[in-house]
Protein backbone atom coordinates (compact mmCIF):
# COMPACT_ATOMS: atom_id res chain seq x y z
CA UNK A 1 0.00 0.00 0.00
CA UNK A 2 1.00 3.17 -0.97
CA UNK A 3 2.11 5.47 2.29
CA UNK A 4 -0.18 8.40 0.77
CA UNK A 5 -2.99 5.92 0.98
CA UNK A 6 -2.09 4.38 3.96
CA UNK A 7 -1.80 8.06 5.75
CA UNK A 8 -5.60 8.69 4.37
CA UNK A 9 -7.00 5.61 5.76
CA UNK A 10 -4.94 6.27 9.17
CA UNK A 11 -7.27 9.62 9.03
CA UNK A 12 -10.30 8.00 8.51
CA UNK A 13 -10.14 5.43 11.14
CA UNK A 14 -9.41 8.65 13.19
CA UNK A 15 -12.02 10.97 12.21
CA UNK A 16 -14.23 7.34 12.75
CA UNK A 17 -12.97 6.85 16.30
CA UNK A 18 -13.50 10.02 17.61
CA UNK A 19 -17.21 10.56 16.16
CA UNK A 20 -18.31 8.60 19.18
CA UNK A 21 -17.03 11.38 21.37
CA UNK A 22 -18.72 14.00 19.28
CA UNK A 23 -21.56 12.19 18.90
CA UNK A 24 -21.88 11.75 22.56
CA UNK A 25 -21.57 15.51 22.79
CA UNK A 26 -24.08 16.08 20.62
CA UNK A 27 -27.34 13.94 22.77
CA UNK A 28 -25.58 14.56 26.44
CA UNK A 29 -23.50 17.28 26.45
CA UNK A 30 -21.09 15.61 28.32
CA UNK A 31 -18.25 16.77 28.04
CA UNK A 32 -19.39 19.83 29.14
CA UNK A 33 -17.86 21.63 26.44
CA UNK A 34 -20.70 23.83 26.40
CA UNK A 35 -22.13 25.13 29.01
CA UNK A 36 -26.26 24.56 29.76
CA UNK A 37 -26.09 22.51 26.74
CA UNK A 38 -27.92 19.24 27.88
CA UNK A 39 -27.83 17.44 24.46
CA UNK A 40 -29.62 17.19 21.72
CA UNK A 41 -32.81 14.61 21.59
CA UNK A 42 -30.95 11.42 19.70
CA UNK A 43 -34.05 10.65 16.97
CA UNK A 44 -33.68 14.80 16.34
CA UNK A 45 -30.39 14.57 16.01
CA UNK A 46 -30.47 11.19 13.34
CA UNK A 47 -33.30 13.17 11.58
CA UNK A 48 -30.39 16.48 11.46
CA UNK A 49 -27.99 14.09 10.66
CA UNK A 50 -29.33 12.83 7.50
CA UNK A 51 -31.23 15.46 6.40
CA UNK A 52 -27.69 17.02 5.95
CA UNK A 53 -26.53 14.39 3.95
CA UNK A 54 -28.91 14.19 2.11
CA UNK A 55 -28.81 18.14 0.68
CA UNK A 56 -25.19 17.67 0.09
CA UNK A 57 -25.36 14.63 -2.09
CA UNK A 58 -28.43 15.41 -3.83
CA UNK A 59 -26.32 15.55 -7.00
CA UNK A 60 -25.42 12.11 -7.06
CA UNK A 61 -29.26 11.09 -6.40
CA UNK A 62 -30.00 10.45 -10.22
CA UNK A 63 -30.42 7.50 -11.75
CA UNK A 64 -32.75 5.89 -9.55
CA UNK A 65 -31.82 2.49 -7.93
CA UNK A 66 -33.50 -0.34 -10.43
CA UNK A 67 -35.02 -2.21 -6.91
CA UNK A 68 -36.33 0.27 -4.78
CA UNK A 69 -37.79 -2.08 -2.41
CA UNK A 70 -33.96 -3.16 -1.69
CA UNK A 71 -33.06 0.60 -1.80
CA UNK A 72 -35.22 0.92 1.15
CA UNK A 73 -34.81 -1.28 3.19
CA UNK A 74 -31.10 -0.97 2.90
CA UNK A 75 -31.78 2.92 4.20
CA UNK A 76 -34.09 1.80 6.77
CA UNK A 77 -31.81 -0.95 8.05
CA UNK A 78 -28.19 0.82 7.55
CA UNK A 79 -29.36 4.44 7.67
CA UNK A 80 -32.77 5.35 9.90
CA UNK A 81 -33.01 2.52 12.35
CA UNK A 82 -29.37 1.72 13.42
CA UNK A 83 -28.43 5.42 13.85
CA UNK A 84 -31.61 5.75 15.74
CA UNK A 85 -30.84 2.63 18.29
CA UNK A 86 -27.03 4.13 18.20
CA UNK A 87 -27.87 7.40 19.07
CA UNK A 88 -30.46 6.25 21.71
CA UNK A 89 -27.93 3.99 23.41
CA UNK A 90 -25.24 6.86 23.50
CA UNK A 91 -27.85 8.57 26.18
CA UNK A 92 -26.36 5.51 28.92
CA UNK A 93 -23.43 4.26 27.10
CA UNK A 94 -20.34 5.21 27.01
CA UNK A 95 -18.18 6.41 23.55
CA UNK A 96 -15.53 3.54 24.15
CA UNK A 97 -18.04 0.82 25.11
CA UNK A 98 -20.30 1.83 21.87
CA UNK A 99 -16.99 1.76 19.69
CA UNK A 100 -16.74 -1.57 20.68
CA UNK A 101 -20.07 -2.74 20.90
CA UNK A 102 -20.59 -1.56 17.23
CA UNK A 103 -17.59 -4.72 15.91
CA UNK A 104 -20.40 -7.05 16.42
CA UNK A 105 -21.86 -5.70 13.13
CA UNK A 106 -18.84 -8.08 11.60
CA UNK A 107 -20.07 -11.47 13.56
CA UNK A 108 -23.66 -10.71 12.78
CA UNK A 109 -22.96 -10.00 8.90
CA UNK A 110 -20.88 -13.16 8.67
CA UNK A 111 -23.64 -15.45 10.33
CA UNK A 112 -26.76 -13.55 8.28
CA UNK A 113 -24.61 -14.21 5.07
CA UNK A 114 -25.12 -18.10 6.36
CA UNK A 115 -28.81 -17.89 6.67
CA UNK A 116 -29.73 -15.11 3.43
CA UNK A 117 -26.65 -15.90 1.36
CA UNK A 118 -25.84 -19.62 1.84
CA UNK A 119 -22.92 -18.51 3.03
CA UNK A 120 -20.02 -21.04 4.40
CA UNK A 121 -18.25 -21.15 7.71
CA UNK A 122 -14.80 -22.90 8.22
CA UNK A 123 -13.21 -22.99 11.96
CA UNK A 124 -11.39 -19.65 11.59
CA UNK A 125 -14.26 -17.61 11.24
CA UNK A 126 -16.90 -19.71 13.16
CA UNK A 127 -14.18 -19.37 15.86
CA UNK A 128 -13.62 -15.78 15.58
CA UNK A 129 -17.80 -15.36 15.95
CA UNK A 130 -17.56 -17.20 19.41
CA UNK A 131 -14.16 -14.79 20.61
CA UNK A 132 -16.53 -11.37 19.37
CA UNK A 133 -19.26 -12.18 20.91
CA UNK A 134 -17.62 -13.48 24.43
CA UNK A 135 -15.80 -10.29 24.55
CA UNK A 136 -18.54 -7.97 23.81
CA UNK A 137 -20.81 -9.87 26.90
CA UNK A 138 -17.93 -8.82 28.83
CA UNK A 139 -17.79 -5.42 27.65
CA UNK A 140 -21.93 -4.89 28.21
CA UNK A 141 -22.21 -7.21 31.27
CA UNK A 142 -22.55 -5.15 34.64
CA UNK A 143 -22.13 -7.91 37.55
CA UNK A 144 -21.85 -5.38 39.89
CA UNK A 145 -24.99 -3.41 39.68
CA UNK A 146 -26.43 -6.56 38.16
CA UNK A 147 -28.02 -6.88 34.24
CA UNK A 148 -26.74 -5.73 31.29
CA UNK A 149 -26.11 -2.23 29.82
CA UNK A 150 -29.27 -0.81 28.16
CA UNK A 151 -27.53 1.31 26.04
CA UNK A 152 -25.19 -1.36 24.90
CA UNK A 153 -27.52 -3.20 24.62
CA UNK A 154 -29.19 -0.90 22.09
CA UNK A 155 -25.43 -0.71 20.45
CA UNK A 156 -25.71 -4.12 19.81
CA UNK A 157 -29.27 -4.01 17.52
CA UNK A 158 -27.54 -1.32 15.84
CA UNK A 159 -25.23 -3.70 14.62
CA UNK A 160 -27.43 -6.03 13.82
CA UNK A 161 -29.57 -3.64 11.86
CA UNK A 162 -26.56 -2.52 10.39
CA UNK A 163 -25.53 -5.71 9.26
CA UNK A 164 -29.02 -6.68 7.91
CA UNK A 165 -27.94 -3.80 5.96
CA UNK A 166 -24.82 -5.17 4.63
CA UNK A 167 -27.11 -8.72 2.66
CA UNK A 168 -29.47 -6.23 1.22
CA UNK A 169 -26.47 -4.00 -0.18
CA UNK A 170 -25.17 -7.45 -1.95
CA UNK A 171 -28.43 -7.46 -4.04
CA UNK A 172 -27.91 -4.09 -5.27
CA UNK A 173 -24.55 -2.59 -4.86
CA UNK A 174 -24.21 1.19 -6.01
CA UNK A 175 -21.29 3.59 -5.39
CA UNK A 176 -20.38 5.29 -2.31
CA UNK A 177 -22.12 8.58 -3.14
CA UNK A 178 -25.83 7.14 -4.54
CA UNK A 179 -26.04 5.29 -2.15
CA UNK A 180 -25.79 7.38 0.61
CA UNK A 181 -27.94 9.90 -0.77
CA UNK A 182 -30.58 7.70 -1.45
CA UNK A 183 -30.02 6.93 2.81
CA UNK A 184 -30.23 10.15 3.54
CA UNK A 185 -33.80 10.94 1.46
CA UNK A 186 -35.07 7.63 2.63
CA UNK A 187 -33.96 7.93 6.29
CA UNK A 188 -35.05 11.78 7.75
CA UNK A 189 -38.59 11.30 7.03
CA UNK A 190 -39.17 8.51 9.29
CA UNK A 191 -36.23 10.05 11.88
CA UNK A 192 -38.54 13.12 11.97
CA UNK A 193 -41.76 11.69 12.48
CA UNK A 194 -41.03 9.17 15.37
CA UNK A 195 -38.91 12.79 16.97
CA UNK A 196 -42.01 14.64 16.55
CA UNK A 197 -44.32 11.88 18.73
CA UNK A 198 -41.30 10.68 21.16
CA UNK A 199 -39.50 13.88 21.78
CA UNK A 200 -39.93 17.63 22.82
CA UNK A 201 -37.71 20.90 22.87
CA UNK A 202 -36.13 19.77 19.91
CA UNK A 203 -35.67 23.32 18.47
CA UNK A 204 -34.41 24.84 22.49
CA UNK A 205 -32.18 22.26 22.76
CA UNK A 206 -30.06 22.44 19.77
CA UNK A 207 -30.17 26.11 20.32
CA UNK A 208 -28.46 26.01 23.67
CA UNK A 209 -25.74 23.91 21.63
CA UNK A 210 -25.05 26.98 19.71
CA UNK A 211 -22.14 26.43 16.56
CA UNK A 212 -20.58 23.98 18.49
CA UNK A 213 -23.23 21.90 18.39
CA UNK A 214 -23.78 22.52 14.35
CA UNK A 215 -20.08 21.71 13.78
CA UNK A 216 -20.58 18.07 15.32
CA UNK A 217 -23.44 17.44 12.89
CA UNK A 218 -20.73 18.94 9.94
CA UNK A 219 -18.32 16.69 11.56
CA UNK A 220 -20.56 13.50 11.13
CA UNK A 221 -21.94 14.14 7.93
CA UNK A 222 -18.79 16.13 5.79
CA UNK A 223 -15.97 14.22 7.39
CA UNK A 224 -17.51 10.59 8.94
CA UNK A 225 -19.91 10.14 5.58
CA UNK A 226 -18.48 12.39 2.64
CA UNK A 227 -14.57 12.03 3.50
CA UNK A 228 -14.76 8.63 5.44
CA UNK A 229 -16.76 6.45 3.17
CA UNK A 230 -15.54 8.05 0.14
CA UNK A 231 -11.55 7.28 0.62
CA UNK A 232 -12.89 4.11 2.56
CA UNK A 233 -14.34 2.83 -0.81
CA UNK A 234 -11.83 4.14 -2.85
CA UNK A 235 -9.38 1.99 -1.01
CA UNK A 236 -11.27 -1.15 -1.44
CA UNK A 237 -11.31 -0.64 -5.12
CA UNK A 238 -7.57 0.13 -5.23
CA UNK A 239 -6.49 -3.18 -2.66
CA UNK A 240 -7.60 -6.46 -1.17
CA UNK A 241 -9.83 -6.38 1.52
CA UNK A 242 -7.82 -8.47 4.24
CA UNK A 243 -5.21 -5.67 3.68
CA UNK A 244 -7.44 -2.75 4.68
CA UNK A 245 -9.26 -4.84 7.38
CA UNK A 246 -6.46 -5.06 9.74
CA UNK A 247 -5.69 -1.31 9.72
CA UNK A 248 -9.81 0.11 9.83
CA UNK A 249 -9.11 -1.89 13.62
CA UNK A 250 -7.73 1.40 14.52
CA UNK A 251 -11.23 3.11 14.26
CA UNK A 252 -12.54 1.34 17.85
CA UNK A 253 -8.84 1.68 19.25
CA UNK A 254 -8.97 5.30 18.40
CA UNK A 255 -13.02 5.27 20.02
CA UNK A 256 -11.94 3.58 23.10
CA UNK A 257 -8.83 5.88 23.61
CA UNK A 258 -10.63 9.08 22.72
CA UNK A 259 -13.81 8.15 25.36
CA UNK A 260 -11.34 7.31 28.42
CA UNK A 261 -9.19 10.63 27.53
CA UNK A 262 -12.07 13.13 26.61
CA UNK A 263 -14.90 12.18 28.63
CA UNK A 264 -13.59 10.31 31.14
CA UNK A 265 -14.90 6.44 30.47
CA UNK A 266 -14.06 3.89 32.62
CA UNK A 267 -11.21 2.23 32.01
CA UNK A 268 -11.98 -1.33 33.78
CA UNK A 269 -10.21 -4.58 33.04
CA UNK A 270 -13.61 -5.73 31.62
CA UNK A 271 -13.15 -2.84 29.02
CA UNK A 272 -10.31 -3.87 28.06
CA UNK A 273 -9.95 -7.76 28.12
CA UNK A 274 -13.52 -7.92 26.54
CA UNK A 275 -12.97 -5.02 23.98
CA UNK A 276 -9.50 -6.70 22.69
CA UNK A 277 -11.46 -10.18 22.47
CA UNK A 278 -14.16 -8.64 20.09
CA UNK A 279 -11.32 -7.07 17.97
CA UNK A 280 -9.60 -10.64 17.94
CA UNK A 281 -12.66 -11.99 16.99
CA UNK A 282 -13.62 -9.62 14.33
CA UNK A 283 -10.01 -9.21 13.18
CA UNK A 284 -10.23 -13.65 12.37
CA UNK A 285 -13.40 -13.20 10.70
CA UNK A 286 -12.07 -9.62 8.43
CA UNK A 287 -9.01 -11.84 7.23
CA UNK A 288 -10.86 -15.15 6.30
CA UNK A 289 -12.31 -14.91 2.88
CA UNK A 290 -16.41 -14.71 2.58
CA UNK A 291 -17.22 -15.83 -0.76
CA UNK A 292 -21.09 -14.70 -0.35
CA UNK A 293 -20.50 -11.47 0.81
CA UNK A 294 -17.12 -9.97 0.08
CA UNK A 295 -17.80 -6.81 2.77
CA UNK A 296 -18.69 -8.42 5.33
CA UNK A 297 -15.72 -8.47 7.14
CA UNK A 298 -15.71 -4.95 6.73
CA UNK A 299 -19.83 -3.97 7.69
CA UNK A 300 -18.73 -2.29 10.61
CA UNK A 301 -17.32 0.36 9.13
CA UNK A 302 -21.10 1.00 7.68
CA UNK A 303 -21.76 1.64 11.08
CA UNK A 304 -20.26 5.15 11.87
Amino acid sequence: MRIRDLLALIAVCAVWGVNFVVAKFSITGSPGWVPGFEGSPPLFFAFLRFALLFIILSPWLMPRPGDMKAMFGIALTMGALQYALMFLGLQWATPSGMAITLQMGVPFATLLSVVMLKERLGLPRITGIVIAFAGIILVVARPGIGGLSFGLLLGIGAAFSGALGMILVKRMPLDSMRMQSWIGLISWPPLLVLSLVFERDQISSVMAGGWPFMLTVIFTVLLVNVFGHGVFYKMLQRYDATMIAPITLLAPLIGVISGIVITGDEAGWRLFVGGGLALLGVGIIALRPNRALPEAGLAREKTL
